[in-house]
């Protein structure tokens, strides 16, 4: 089984929504807190439509976002590090409902893809999310950040 994640920062939606067909996605998990964009096509609603003419389901699960307040002053790694520890030991380790949704939609569906925006993962709490599901579960999960 595979775990995608995948930021649009630098797609417009008909590439985001490529790169999910070529990879056979059919659930995108919204991890964003405030799932709303001035990119077109990047808001709950519009993408939920949008990757619904594909065949792919939404979900949005904001427990899992990190609030903009904490990562508003995000400058170095040692920054990112010690908010991602935060969010491992006060998020994740607390959000057991919002994580089992998820390796319920992995066991079921196969291919489920973890999106927000950030286009990096390793300063995205996207990977973060996918290392603890991967460290939960109890089959072989394999990683893939499109």
């Amino acid at each position: 089984m595979i775990l995608f994640t995948i930021g649009y920062e630098g797609k417009n939606i008909e590439e985001y929504v490529q790169v999910l067909e070529e990879n056979m996605v059919k659930v995108v998990v919204d991890v964003r807190r405030n799932p709303v964009s001035r990119k077109y096509g990047f808001s709950k609603t519009r993408m939920r439509e949008l990757l619904a003419l594909e065949g792919i389901d939404y979900i949005h699960l904001p427990a899992l976002a990190i609030e903009s307040e904490r990562r508003r002053s995000l400058k170095t790694r040692a920054d990112y590090n010690a908010l991602f520890i935060w969010y491992e030991n006060e998020v994740l380790d607390k959000e057991k409902i919002s994580l089992g949704e998820i390796i319920d939609r992995i066991l079921s569906d196969k291919r489920v893809a973890l999106t927000c925006c950030e286009a990096d993962p390793s300063i995205c709490h996207r990977s973060k999310v996918s290392e603890k599901i991967s460290e939960i579960t109890t089959t072989s999960l394999k990683l893939i950040h499109l």
